[in-house]
């Protein structure tokens, strides 16, 4: 009798053995390649999108990922068990969660920053200065987008006046590209404000561009107008480039 329980359970304990050694099922093997599948698939999407967006934070997080995904791709399924994928299952679940929540922050992204270069797009921005022959000191200079009805900052800067014959170097104009009717708006040291016609901005060059600022107060009309450079005053308006940037400097102080 006892030797009949001993070889039941030598039986036994073989079988299972040899059941371990066969590795998994066709059905286990099938749950395993469909979450990998399914993990490859959220890593390259991932991926795509990264490369597309200009924020680059996230890229030591996506080769750790890597690094993670990496072990499950190379898994040996002739070795595996059952119980094992059970085990391994969860994990590659995890990883794909993580990449596809990086990837609908990067779509996120991609969509704000496409906004913002379309926006961009309609624009230009143009280098130049301008030359000061309204007869007034002047402490702000404003252009008016009529056509989109939107103003600009200061062009002068912060504490800054633009003296009567002086030039202003290094300003920036932001020009919507599709506008086409634009006007200055100065205001003078009594805190007196002008409207100054403009030329067409569409015919600006991104290069340094000269853009003079007149007013004649007995008919009280100004204007700002593009290109003008007077021969007669080419001298005059030189040394006032310096002398206008030491006074910006001492304004500020």
């Amino acid at each position: 009798m006892k030797k009949n329980i001993f070889v039941l359970a030598a039986t036994f304990i073989i079988s299972a053995t040899l059941l371990a050694g066969c590795g998994a099922t066709d059905e286990k093997v099938l749950e395993l390649e469909t979450a990998v599948g399914l993990m490859m698939e959220a890593k390259e999407s991932a991926e795509e999108t990264y490369l597309d967006i200009t924020d680059s934070s996230m890229e030591q997080k996506l080769q750790e990922l890597e690094e993670k995904a990496k072990e499950y791709v190379e898994l040996d399924y002739k070795r595996i068990t059952d119980s094992k994928i059970d085990e391994i299952i969860p994990e590659i679940n995890e990883i794909t969660a993580e990449y596809q929540s990086l990837q609908q922050g990067f779509s996120e992204t991609l969509e704000q920053e496409t906004k913002e270069q379309a926006e961009a797009e309609k624009h230009m921005n143009v280098q130049c200065y301008l030359v000061n022959k309204t007869g007034m000191n002047l402490v702000s200079v404003v252009l008016h987008d009529i056509t989109e009805d939107t103003y600009s900052e200061n062009l002068l800067g912060g504490n800054v006046t633009l003296n009567a014959g002086y030039t202003l170097m290094g300003v920036v104009l932001d020009v919507t590209k599709a506008s086409s009717e634009f006007e200055f708006v100065i205001t003078n040291d009594n805190n007196t404000e002008f409207t100054l016609s403009c030329d067409d901005l569409s015919s600006l060059k991104i290069d340094e561009t000269s853009i003079t600022l007149r007013y004649d107060s007995e008919s009280k009309t100004g204007s700002a107008s593009l290109f003008v450079s007077d021969t007669s005053d080419a001298g005059t308006e030189e040394e006032n480039v310096t002398s206008s940037e030491a006074s910006t400097a001492s304004s500020e102080e």
